[in-house]
């Protein structure tokens, strides 16, 4: 894919781009790359999402934080727990 990359004053693109206040008054790099209106969307499916956890490290995760609102304390001592055979 061909690109255009520039480097430049800030103060260029000051009509052009809204910059953040910590690019002013330095030279920035700019890449240009075309945009494909007719590129494909991927889009997965639930059932293609499940074949694809299958057996996957991401679903052993699944569930390891029983409740959202737990410290990160408390998850912590849950966990040592687990492996601790004294408590």
């Amino acid at each position: 894919m061909e690109y255009v990359r520039e480097i430049v004053d800030s103060s260029v693109l000051d009509n052009i781009l809204a910059l953040p206040r910590s690019f002013h008054d330095r030279k920035v790099e700019i890449l240009v790359f075309p945009v494909s209106d007719n590129e494909k969307k991927v889009s997965i499916n639930p059932k293609k999402i499940n074949e694809l956890m299958e057996g996957s490290i991401t679903k052993s995760l699944i569930g390891a934080v029983p409740h959202p609102d737990i410290s990160l304390e408390e998850i912590r001592s849950l966990r040592l727990q687990k492996y601790d055979g004294s408590h």
